[in-house]
């Protein structure tokens, strides 16, 4: 079956989480978490010579938007977990340098 299998359940997950969401003021249905879903499965996107460009000049900025200290909480754990730092931060969304 594969992994189209699961893409087809966690989009099932997504839209049942948007049906509740409708239903009762408990459930939220969080903008990151739809980003997540269709950067993970747009063609072309996961390419290795392609992802670290996007992810610099686009989807950061965007990640960013979506949960405010995104990249903060990234860095922290890139520091704790691999002792690495960024050597680029990426692109402000509010356009300051």
């Amino acid at each position: 079956m594969g992994p189209g299998l699961g893409s087809i359940a966690d989009l099932g997950d997504l839209i049942l989480k948007a049906r509740d969401a409708g239903l009762s003021d408990d459930e939220q249905v969080r903008f990151s978490e739809l980003f997540n879903f269709a950067t993970q499965n747009l063609p072309y996107v996961n390419l290795f010579y392609v992802r670290p460009a996007l992810d610099f000049l686009f989807l950061n900025s965007l990640r960013e938007v979506a949960s405010p200290g995104a990249y903060r909480r990234q860095e922290n754990r890139r520091r704790k977990q691999y002792g690495q730092r960024s050597l680029v931060k990426p692109l402000d969304p509010f356009g300051a340098f």
